[in-house]
């Protein structure tokens, strides 16, 4: 392998294949209405809420941390045709937040409550959130490690307040100076393979709220798993029924057929007519034992399933099981300094540019080291899948990272503004 190097910045020619030309390609995607999703996507819009609120009425975003948020599945009985709520699912806010600046009180509660409603109103129109979901506030406003006492109480600590303003001169503190949180690293890819952008087309489009017309007994807690070895192609997808718009055992076997050919006819367009093409729907499902996929609101929460935030999707919404990713959860985190977060949404950025201004398949590895400068990661890793590197190339990906280090608060609107997701 190859290495240039410029300072904390290291550029690789790997020699590598791209990865539509790797023998071995295995991917999975969760949908919105997975367990794992929704806590994802409930983290993630809870924070942008939170800063935009914070933004409006101090100017600067508050400490928070909303990434450990977590699903309790509740209870249900189905019949074709219908069925009910037994016990409600529950919702567990295992969040920290900046609770005041001075005497104004932040509404954190009210704020999570509305964005938890909204969403499930969103993908399940027709489920009564505010009777079947209990909000379990688990909110606290510990500071962390790192506050020492002296023998009279008191701390030079300014961590003392990590979640809070007594004053508003306390506010300054909240960006926590522009430095990493955390020792992590991000890891982002681009361009998509083929199979990657047709696992991310199947959920899509099968959640889509077009395809939910002509569709209305399918569900959102949709999961695809896709293997490609060489040139042959399984694709397994877990569809959930909804009751209410499956009359009958008949209606859901003859739609199962149907779903298998229109996901197997989407995936053609990606591949073409000679590869040879496995689809698989609802695997489990056992006739003669009454065992099917067939739920009240169209996801498993319904019934016990559990989910986490970190769990699902990674930043770019797909598991690649052969591809390099990091394991860092990127939902809830503070856009401002989490490098969980930010440096994902950076690295992300990065790759995707250097793909567009070269075409070539690159990974970019992004490492921090806490409290260090965000401007400054204690190294950079790029990859890319060629043969050599010439100096204007090497140039030019030195000036697109420098560009993006410098950029951060842009980065952070962008986040906030949902522009860049990261599920």
């Amino acid at each position: 392998m190859k290495k240039y190097k410029s300072k904390n910045v290291n550029i690789w020619a790997s020699n590598g294949f791209e990865m539509d030309n790797q023998l071995i390609e295995i991917i999975e995607r969760k949908g919105v209405g997975h367990p794992d999703t929704i806590c994802d996507i409930l983290a993630e819009r809870i924070s942008q809420q939170y800063s935009k609120y914070c933004i409006d009425h101090f100017g600067v975003i508050l400490r928070h941390m909303v990434d450990k948020i977590a699903i309790l599945g509740g209870k249900s009985n189905v019949t074709f045709g219908g069925g009910e709520m037994i016990e409600p699912i529950r919702i567990l806010l295992n969040c920290r937040f900046t609770k005041n600046v001075g005497d104004k009180n932040i509404p954190y509660l009210s704020i999570s409550k509305k964005v938890i409603y909204d969403f499930f109103k969103e993908i399940m129109p027709e489920f009564d959130s505010k009777k079947w979901i209990k909000i379990v506030n688990n909110i606290h406003f510990s500071q962390g490690p790192g506050v020492v006492y002296e023998s009279d109480g008191k701390t030079k600590n300014e961590r003392e307040y990590f979640f809070a303003a007594p004053e508003k001169d306390y506010l300054r503190h909240h960006g926590n100076n522009a430095r990493s949180n955390d020792t992590s690293t991000a890891v982002a890819y681009s361009p998509l393979s083929k199979l990657e952008q047709s696992v991310l087309f199947i959920e899509k489009k099968l959640n889509s709220q077009e395809f939910k017309q002509k569709h209305k007994y399918v569900g959102t807690d949709i999961k695809v798993m896709a293997t490609r070895a060489n040139s042959e192609i399984f694709i397994t997808v877990c569809v959930p029924f909804i009751s209410k718009y499956t009359p009958d055992l008949e209606f859901y076997l003859s739609k199962k057929r149907e779903l298998s050919k229109i996901i197997k006819n989407d995936v053609k367009k990606f591949f073409g007519t000679t590869t040879k093409l496995g689809v698989f729907i609802n695997t489990r499902d056992n006739v003669s034992n009454s065992d099917l996929y067939l739920t009240l609101i169209g996801s498993a929460i319904e019934s016990g399933d559990e989910g986490v935030v970190g769990r699902g999707n990674r930043y770019n919404g797909l598991i690649t099981f052969a591809r390099k990713m990091s394991m860092e959860a990127c939902c809830g985190k503070n856009p401002v300094y989490h490098v969980g977060k930010i440096y994902a949404a950076c690295a992300k950025l990065i790759s995707e540019k250097i793909y567009e201004s070269m075409t070539i398949e690159n990974t970019v590895y992004m490492t921090s080291q806490m409290g260090r400068p965000l401007s400054d990661p204690l190294c950079i890793n790029i990859e890319l899948a060629v043969s050599d590197i010439s100096d204007i190339q090497r140039n030019e990906i030195n000036f697109i990272i420098k560009e993006h280090l410098n950029n951060f608060n842009s980065i952070t609107n962008r986040i906030i503004g949902g522009d860049i997701v990261l599920y």
